[in-house]
């Protein structure tokens, strides 16, 4: 019997909605996974990329931005290396390998003009292997030597910082970047040296004119060192103790910055010093006075003098003596940054009893057992000495015992899962492709096949023979059966000579039967 049309269209559906779905599960299963080879690249880094992936004729997917590049995950590692071989990825910008093309017809401006890139673009790539800077641009200008010194400009710099999302520098790291910057140029001061970030931000601004601010970011960095410093000796402490991952040590400390000189000047009346001594001593002798007659004959000597008169000798001696009270003077600088308190808090966890018995199969609930009164005053004698703690400073320790994990949880770490590793994961993948297809057939093909099956065989070729009947029926029975044999049969020669006939018969008794 022939399939109408429109089950036809039905199996034929059917079967294309079949190998669809399974030709989409082969692609999905056996898609090459893409993974990133290098993000956030320049364009000139991302077109070099591109074409020595061309060169190697390995297959490559660019990002919607234009900044990252994708391969094959089994060959990440592989171009990697042999791109970083080749200098690739550059960075941005360019370096000293503009030195590599050489140009006899350079003139001296465009030779120090390159220089000045070169420079600038190695600096841009040592900056961005800071971690948290995504990209980094430093402009540099670079004056021309004086003969005279006053008429000289000092070198400046500038740099603008990418960060990366959520991600920040700190004091300490932005000094870095402009000692890095300063110490690669010539004749820089850090001072000239400008620090900005993506969004207009100064990070950093040579020769500031607020040094108050500057000393107290680094009272800042010197507080949150020294607390860090403390926190990790109590921590190392502890570790030994009760355990790695058993114990949290927080410290806050404070410090007096205050700058103090004193000058002190001491006076004792009772002792007396000299202070200075002067002495002066006059001794004289007999001396005789000579008169003459005034004129030049007498001041010549041509005229003899004639005694006058006799005076006699004499001595005088002074002693002057200055006196002064001891005075004693002393100048005293006391240090910055002397530690006026520090405040200590410390978790420790308990310990978890776990359980023998297993009912059905299940591990019953940890019990957790706090910590005695005991080892807790221990663990707060260790600390107290650990950080020098002094009560007449007003220090603060405070240990507390607070579980860590959930009561049901059972304590144990958990094992990395062996199903996820690299074979199984391609295990799952054929496995599923082998479930799809027997799916497939027996859901779908195998009763298309039963069915159709059935449609085509005759209704009159599932009789069984009226020829084969037993052999305890009577002749009388067995004549009456060889009668019906032989009409079966002839019915049987008819239908296949003119099956067309047969079938409008059987639709029209069809028909009848169904108007009754």
């Amino acid at each position: 019997m022939a399939l109408s049309p429109g089950k036809r269209m039905l199996i034929a559906g059917i079967a294309l909605l079949s190998a669809l779905a399974f030709a989409v599960l082969i692609f999905v299963v056996n898609r090459t996974d893409y993974k990133p080879l290098f993000t956030n690249l320049s364009a000139e880094d991302a077109g070099e990329i591109v074409k020595k992936l061309k060169d190697a004729k390995t297959p490559y997917q660019i990002t919607a931005d234009g900044k990252g590049i994708l391969v094959p995950s089994d060959k990440v590692y592989e171009m990697r290396l042999s791109l970083a071989s080749e200098g690739l990825p550059q960075g941005g910008g360019v370096g000293f390998e503009i030195f590599d093309r050489k140009n006899f017809g350079m003139t001296e401006f465009v030779q120090k003009l390159n220089y000045q890139r070169a420079l600038q673009g190695e600096l841009s790539r040592t900056i961005s292997q800071i971690n948290g800077v995504e990209q980094a641009r430093v402009h540099l200008v670079m004056p021309e030597k004086s003969l005279f010194k006053e008429s000289e400009k000092p070198a400046t710099a500038s740099i603008v910082l990418k960060m990366k999302s959520n991600r920040s520098l700190s004091d300490g790291e932005v000094q870095g970047v402009v000692h890095l910057v300063a110490s690669s140029i010539e004749g820089m001061d850090p001072e000239h040296v400008t620090v900005l970030d993506s969004r207009g931000k100064i990070l950093s601004k040579g020769g500031s004119s607020d040094p108050a601010a500057r000393m107290t970011a680094s009272m800042q960095d010197t507080q949150r060192a020294y607390e860090k410093n403390v926190e990790e000796r109590i921590q190392s402490l502890l570790d030994r103790i009760v355990g790695s991952g058993k114990s949290v040590a927080r410290a806050t400390a404070t410090f007096d910055f205050k700058q103090v000189e004193r000058v002190d000047e001491k006076f004792d009346p009772e002792t007396i010093a000299v202070r200075s001594e002067q002495r002066t001593e006059e001794k004289g002798a007999s001396t005789t006075a000579i008169a003459g007659v005034p004129g030049v004959q007498t001041n010549l000597g041509k005229t003899a003098p004639k005694p006058n008169s006799t005076s006699g000798g004499g001595s005088k001696n002074d002693e002057t003596l200055n006196y002064e009270v001891s005075r004693s003077t002393s100048k005293t600088i006391e240090p910055v940054g002397t530690l006026s308190k520090i405040s200590v808090a410390v978790l420790v966890d308990g310990k978890y009893e776990m359980p023998v018995a297993v009912k059905d199969g299940q591990v019953g609930k940890a019990k957790y057992v706090p910590r005695s009164p005991d080892e807790l005053q221990k663990i707060d004698a260790l600390v107290k000495s650990a950080i020098g703690f002094s009560a007449e400073r007003g220090d603060q320790l405070s240990v507390q015992n607070i579980p860590f994990q959930d009561m049901g949880d059972t304590g144990m770490d958990e094992t990395p899962s062996w199903w996820s590793s690299p074979f199984f994961m391609a295990l799952y993948k054929n496995l599923l492709i082998g479930l799809g297809f027997l799916a497939m057939v027996l859901f779908i093909i195998r009763p298309l096949l039963k069915s159709l099956k059935v449609i085509k065989q005759p209704v009159f070729e599932t009789f069984e023979p009226l020829g084969e009947a037993p052999e305890k029926l009577s002749s009388a029975e067995k004549a009456q059966i060889a009668v019906q044999v032989a009409e079966q049969q002839s019915l049987i020669e008819t239908a296949k000579k003119d099956p067309y006939q047969v079938a409008q018969i059987l639709q029209n008794w069809l028909g009848e039967e169904n108007n009754n």
